[in-house]
């Protein structure tokens, strides 16, 4: 049974759209099920996801972003010797019991190697009775969009439809964009002006660096320059995906950041399209985009 808080936690002073409104009567409903909240960026997902978790009556419960969750993962599971039962032991571990509730947000799948783990590691979940409250960008007919591997991945894709109630929270306002976040990493920002100190796109794009590594520089700093960013079109997919990740792991872990950008905002993503790049734009529109005479001219090569 998955724990269900009253619905009234989750009125509050701004009035929920009718996508986010059913979202909060699915999520306070008695049902077996967990739930599958996707859609596109900003309509709220990760406040419904975190009212709910923040609300229900139980000490059992585990919330994490998916990027942080995955990296444990991978760790538990060389840790434990290629073991995903031993594995998801570890990762399952509140301090006291077990978590029989686990919140995710931000769950996707891009990689062949990773939805195979992603696959073993819903299996142990849902053998162990584990509920999962889930938030992502993608419905789940459209994980690991790689036309070449999502054929692998259907059998996995029905396996959450048969556990998980899907709910579409769809509303027509990207709230990131309207500019009402207010948190740390939204106090950054993005200008033309050339930056020193930090670290270069290059240095932390272009270089064979995992999501590991952007949580762990995020975990010890609470500000940070990234320089000479270039057009998102200019680079390459691994530099682009790279960049993506570590905009998803500045934002979730609320560090200040200041961009400085060879290129203005509103012409950075140009050229590029995909759900993954309307999640990074509608991060980046948080921040503020002071004026600058200064453009910069150089490029960035991966």
């Amino acid at each position: 049974m998955r724990p269900t808080p009253p619905r009234q936690i989750f009125d509050t002073d701004f009035v929920l759209d009718d996508a986010q409104a059913a979202a909060a009567d699915a999520l306070s409903t008695p049902g077996n099920k967990g739930i599958y909240l996707w859609g596109p960026v900003g309509r709220g997902k990760t406040w419904l996801l975190d009212t709910y978790f923040d609300n229900v009556a139980t000490s059992s419960k585990k919330r994490v972003h998916f990027h942080s969750f995955f990296r444990d993962l991978h760790a538990a599971y060389f840790r434990r010797k290629f073991s995903i039962d031993a594995a998801i032991d570890d990762i399952l571990s509140t301090g006291s019991a077990p978590a029989s509730l686990l919140c995710f947000d931000e769950f996707h799948v891009h990689d062949i190697g990773d939805a195979r783990l992603i696959t073993r590691m819903l299996d142990a979940l849902f053998a162990r009775g584990v509920v999962l409250v889930v938030t992502s960008n993608y419905a789940p007919d459209e994980l690991l969009p790689n036309t070449l591997f999502h054929p692998t991945f259907i059998p996995t894709i029905e396996k959450l439809k048969e556990q998980l109630d899907v709910v579409s929270v769809d509303g027509p306002v990207d709230y990131r964009a309207a500019g009402t976040s207010g948190s740390r990493f939204a106090s950054g920002t993005w200008c033309l002006e050339t930056g020193s100190g930090g670290h270069t796109f290059a240095e932390l794009c272009c270089a064979a660096r995992s999501t590991g590594d952007y949580l762990q520089m995020a975990e010890i700093a609470t500000t940070l320059t990234v320089t000479e960013v270039p057009a998102l079109a200019s680079v390459d997919d691994f530099a682009a995906q790279r960049f993506s990740n570590l905009v998803d792991v500045l934002y979730d872990q609320d560090v200040r950041t200041d961009f400085h950008a060879l290129v203005p905002l509103h012409e950075f993503a140009v050229g590029c399209a995909g759900l993954d790049t309307d999640r990074l734009m509608s991060r980046l529109s948080e921040l503020k985009t002071p004026s600058s005479s200064h453009v910069a001219t150089a490029t960035t090569r991966c």
